[in-house]
């Protein structure tokens, strides 16, 4: 077996354990592989040997292990786009109380990769590093509204998920939202993604292209309709911000002397 067949059974494994949170099993893996129980088993073996993945010893199911996060986590702390947008979220969430994410499109999956949280929050989980089906948040309808539409249209074609009652499923009706943040430049999701949460999202835009989404959430009783403008408003106000800057840092780097 060639070495890139190996990597790519690995990036495999990994993909359907970040997919399933509460664990997966050696036979399900090696059915997302194509390969025989036991060929699977040496790998998750050799992967929690690793501690990329580790085993619960009551399910028996396998799931992401600490050592990746701890990877996984210093890689998404040195994007660029998280160093130069962390200080806007900061803000925002200072001046709304409530908190504001930072995310990027993964294909058909929004994936957060900065948050800040209000401080006397005590209730509100830790979204980073999570990914969640582009068409039922707001950060992703900004970044699927304005990224390539080659992607938008594959996304379109096909069956979408739907995670609540208010989810937006139907392509055609999904088309049209997504025609209509184009327009407005800014997103929201109510009860799409979770029951009973509001999440307002705008994109960081380089060239007319999102780089990135910036949202802020919170549930349904404390972000009531009468304020949905005004926090858009200022969601869209920091994405501008965050863009500035990336744009800053890239044209003053393509001025440095050599």
């Amino acid at each position: 077996m060639r070495v890139t067949d190996s990597v790519e059974r690995v990036a495999l494994a990994l993909e359907a354990l970040a997919a399933a949170p509460e664990g997966v099993g050696v036979t399900e893996v090696a059915r997302v592989l194509d390969v025989h129980k036991a060929t699977a088993s040496r790998l998750l073996g050799t992967l929690a040997l690793r501690g990329l993945v580790e085993r619960d010893p009551a399910t028996r199911l396998y799931r992401l292990g600490p050592r990746l996060v701890s990877i996984a986590g210093g890689a998404v702390a040195r994007l660029p786009i998280v160093s130069q947008a962390r200080s806007e979220l900061e803000q925002l969430t200072a001046l709304t109380s409530e908190t504001s994410n930072l995310a990027v499109l993964d294909r058909f999956h929004v994936v957060y990769v900065d948050q800040v949280t209000p401080s006397e929050s005590v209730v509100m989980a830790s979204w980073v590093g999570r990914r969640s089906p582009a068409h039922a948040s707001s950060s992703g309808k900004v970044l699927l509204a304005f990224g390539p539409e080659r992607l938008r249209e594959e996304l379109l074609s096909r069956q979408l998920e739907a995670l609540t009652e208010r989810t937006v499923s139907d392509p055609a009706r999904l088309r049209a939202v997504l025609d209509e943040v184009r327009r407005a430049g800014s997103a929201r999701s109510i009860g799409e993604l979770e029951d009973g949460l509001v999440t307002i999202a705008a994109p960081v835009l380089s060239e007319g292209r999102a780089l990135a989404a910036v949202s802020l959430s919170g549930p349904t009783f404390r972000i009531a309709p009468r304020d949905h403008a005004h926090l858009t408003g200022m969601v869209v106000n920091a994405a501008a911000a965050i863009g500035h800057r990336v744009a800053g840092r890239a044209s003053g780097l393509a001025a440095a002397p050599r």
